[in-house]
């Protein structure tokens, strides 16, 4: 799939592109042009408008409008419309406010002299693209449609781009009484310590705010945003979907919409760096995750873990600091029979596509809160390793262990309010072959019959699952 700077810089490259079936998408679109009434054209410009604004919005992803080309691909051209009919209709580019599209006429010279008209608008990086009026209208790209922004839909918005910085914005008078002390105690003696400092007599208030956990408001001390989500002991006092949820549901990935009763279902909430501690004890003790025991090469029997732990942690921690703490809905965690979601309030900081996997795709350090993450990495595990790597160190961690055991690399797929990674066990497929191995190291290593072998599988999965009751 091309690129809309690159269909824009050669277009006679990509005419099949152009009118292909597929075209519309995340960052095309294509227009034919009516002129027969002023109503037409006025329907063309609106339309038009809500494509740069969908485009502009967008998060590092361009975007392309082409004129002259109907729904089915068909190149009617733009050649009909006369200088002061088009003029009018590409005024439309001064009808919205930060944007910088481009606009380029271009002759076919293989297709009767038609003509088309391509507008390439380039994502804007720190402001919203929207109309030029009173009360102004925007949009988002989602798929082949441009919606309206709503006001929630602008506030995130206004996050992602950093037009306000939400960490570091006011939260709430500071109050001692609402901090974990432990974290606090924990994170002062290794602040101090990585910044070399010579003498301990900082207060709390002290390192809290030369950190940017608290800021003065008026003379007082007030939290920051970061600083009440990552100190205090209950930050879901200010935020409410500041936790994590686990849940559990016996179908697989691809039945999820409709996936019945829970099986399991818990918060885990607190200060942040209590949470990825609550949660890496959680998965290491308890049964939520199966276990496979098969026989060893060596002799005697050895344990296979449903997912390596050190990728459920990353993917965990990687949620934990890149969502968006202004969201309404917290981070999901969500274990499914042949695999493990875990789904994120945000959209990934950079160019990338809806689906991936990290396979093929690298994923930059672009952090949607450097604040927390940067103390994060302060803040020790139970091992005494940082709780927080760089991102495309704590991602290539996930898929260095998913590989090591024969897994499928992490799938992503972003949208533009959320993002999810899935962990894919192939827990059934990887305890067949070894079933049938344990049936074949009978005493007189025969093969096993099918009902045999049957009952032996039935009574490995009640061993080798272990679905035990969550503790």
């Amino acid at each position: 799939m091309p690129k809309p700077k690159e269909v824009f810089d050669n277009p006679l490259q990509y005419l099949d592109f152009l009118q292909s079936d597929d075209f519309e998408d995340q960052h095309f679109d294509r227009k034919e042009v009516k002129t027969d009434s002023q109503n037409q054209i006025n329907t063309l410009k609106k339309n038009i408008k809500k494509c740069i604004s969908a485009f502009a919005n967008g998060m590092r992803e361009d975007g392309l409008v082409v004129l002259g080309i109907t729904d089915d691909g068909t190149i009617t051209g733009t050649q009909h419309v006369d200088e002061a009919t088009m003029n009018n209709i590409l005024q439309v580019v001064r009808d919205l406010r930060n944007h910088t599209t481009q606009v380029q006429e271009v002759e076919l010279p293989n297709l009767d002299a038609k003509r088309l008209h391509f507008l390439y608008t380039p994502w804007t990086p720190n402001a919203i693209c929207e109309t030029i009026e009173n009360f102004p209208k925007a949009w988002k790209r989602v798929g082949a449609q441009c919606l309206a922004l709503t006001e929630q839909d602008r506030e995130q918005l206004k996050r992602d781009k950093r037009i306000v910085d939400f960490e570091m914005s006011y939260c709430c008078p500071y109050d001692p009484g609402e901090l974990d002390m432990k974290v606090v105690e924990e994170f002062k003696k290794a602040y101090l310590a990585d910044r070399g400092a010579q003498y301990d007599d900082y207060t709390t208030e002290d390192v809290l705010e030369l950190a940017g956990a608290l800021k003065k408001e008026k003379g007082e001390y007030a939290f920051t945003n970061a600083g009440f989500l990552f100190f205090a002991a209950n930050p879901r006092k200010r935020f409410a979907s500041a936790f994590i949820r686990v849940l559990r549901f016996e179908v697989d990935v691809e039945e999820s919409e409709d996936r019945g009763a829970t099986t399991f279902d818990k918060d885990f909430d607190g200060a942040l760096p209590n949470v990825i501690r609550k949660l890496q004890t959680f998965f290491k003790d308890s049964a939520l995750f199966r276990t496979m025991i098969r026989r060893s090469s060596h002799g005697g029997f050895m344990e296979d873990p449903e997912y390596p732990l050190l990728a459920v942690d990353e993917a965990i921690v990687n949620a934990a600091i890149h969502r968006d703490y202004g969201a309404t809905s917290p981070i999901h965690c969500i274990a499914y029979r042949n695999g493990l979601v875990v789904e994120n309030w945000g959209s990934i900081l950079q160019q990338v596509p809806q689906f991936f996997s990290l396979a093929d795709t690298v994923l930059d350090s672009v952090l949607r809160n450097p604040n927390i993450a940067g103390w994060m990495r302060l803040m020790k595990d139970e091992r005494g390793q940082p709780l927080v790597r760089a991102l495309r160190e704590g991602t290539r961690r996930m898929l260095q262990e998913m590989t090591k055991i024969g897994l499928p690399a992490p799938h992503y797929e972003t949208t533009f309010v959320k993002t999810s990674v899935t962990l894919y066990n192939r827990f059934e497929e990887r305890l067949e072959p070894h079933a049938y191995t344990l049936t074949k190291n009978t005493r007189d290593n025969t093969p096993a019959t099918s009902p045999e072998q049957g009952g032996l599988k039935k009574t490995l999965r009640s061993i080798g699952e272990r679905l035990a009751k969550i503790q």
